[in-house]
């Protein structure tokens, strides 16, 4: 090989080692200015989104009150027999508690206001003491024991009528028809009336706490632009127990069975936007 020739190929070998070196470096350069955009960028948009999206907020609690007066009332009406033998405490319980049931439906309550809550037949145990001649220590034979002597049916009915009628003169009825067991009256509220005053008080408690929230808002030179939660407590609405004694003959109760009033309230928490 020449001289020449020599020369020109290690100009080739520094002009291409020359070409690489200049490549790494741009590729270096550009990775590191994708990296840089790359961290840059996520910055720019959390500070575009926390500017945009965040509003000035205030909470506050709406109450509203109502008295309500039961609109419905139930008693219980109960029957207990006694007989030797289970069937014949059952056959003395099922007369007799049809007679109750009669004495009901002609005073106009319909089988729909009547059902049956408790039933049950059960034995009735006394201590009997053997005869046995006087010794001691005495015999296992004549120590007292635990014998059935008969047997008790139970059967009670739950009469539901309106508040307004005349919870007293049903008590009488069943009473004098036979019935040997009746519990206190409850004064309670229908479903259909617990919805209505659920709804009223709603609105109710509501525009409290916006009339709230707007003083709140003018103290700090603000407006209400509009609601961002709103969270509603369940009303709780009371049973009104009355316990009463009626007369064995049937006559009037000896305690008068009103069901009176009872306030209700509702409370909400609502979270107010302000501008």
């Amino acid at each position: 090989m020449s001289y020449q020739n020599m020369k020109n190929n290690r100009n080739l070998v520094l002009i291409a080692g020359i070409l690489a070196i200049g490549l790494v470096a741009a590729s270096i350069l550009g990775g590191q200015s994708m990296t840089a955009a790359a961290q840059q960028q996520p910055t720019q948009n959390n500070g575009n989104s926390n500017g945009n999206n965040t509003k000035p907020t205030v909470s506050t609690t709406g109450t509203a009150s109502t008295s309500v007066e039961p609109d419905k009332v139930s008693v219980t009406i109960g029957v207990e027999t006694n007989g030797t033998t289970a069937e014949e405490a059952a056959a003395a319980n099922a007369e007799l508690m049809q007679k109750v049931i009669d004495a009901l439906k002609a005073l106009g309550i319909a089988d729909s206001q009547i059902a049956t809550s408790h039933y049950s037949i059960y034995p009735v145990y006394d201590m009997v003491s053997p005869v046995c001649i006087e010794i001691y220590p005495q015999p296992p034979e004549c120590k007292p024991r635990s014998e059935i002597t008969g047997y008790r049916a139970v059967n009670s009915v739950t009469v539901t009528a309106d508040a307004s009628s005349d919870i007293g003169k049903i008590i009488d009825a069943a009473v004098g028809a036979g019935a040997n067991n009746v519990n206190g009256a409850y004064f309670f509220i229908s479903e259909a009336r617990q919805q209505e005053i659920r709804d009223s008080l709603i609105e109710k408690a509501i525009d409290n706490a916006r009339s709230r929230a707007d003083k709140a808002a003018s103290a700090v030179d603000m407006n209400v632009t509009g609601v961002h939660a709103i969270n509603l407590n369940d009303v709780y609405f009371p049973v009104y127990f009355k316990e009463f004694a009626a007369s064995a003959d049937g006559g009037a109760p000896t305690t008068p069975i009103v069901p009176g009033q009872q306030q209700v309230t509702m409370n909400v928490q609502v979270v107010f936007t302000m501008g």
